[in-house]
């Protein structure tokens, strides 16, 4: 199989400001998580190549997900 490792992490951020009714900030997600506000934004940018345990247990923490959840791999089309 064919694809790339990659990050539902602004859809369930989106759904998480849904149901809260207000924007969340990086700095928020980043003080709640540990995790760096430059980590965060590369994250809902998805530009991560690196995939560390201890962020996703984090994230996963955070949105109340699994990682399955938080991550898919993107099939790409084999030409041929």
């Amino acid at each position: 199989m064919v694809g790339k490792l990659r990050s539902r992490f602004l859809i369930l951020l989106t759904q998480r400001e849904l149901r809260e009714g207000r924007r969340i900030r990086y700095n928020e997600i980043a003080a709640a998580t540990g995790v760096s506000p430059s980590a965060v934004a590369r994250w809902t940018r998805n530009e991560v190549n690196k995939f560390e345990g201890p962020v996703l247990e984090a994230f996963c923490a955070y949105f109340d997900c699994d990682v399955g959840d938080l991550l898919y791999i993107e099939s790409e089309k084999k030409e041929g």
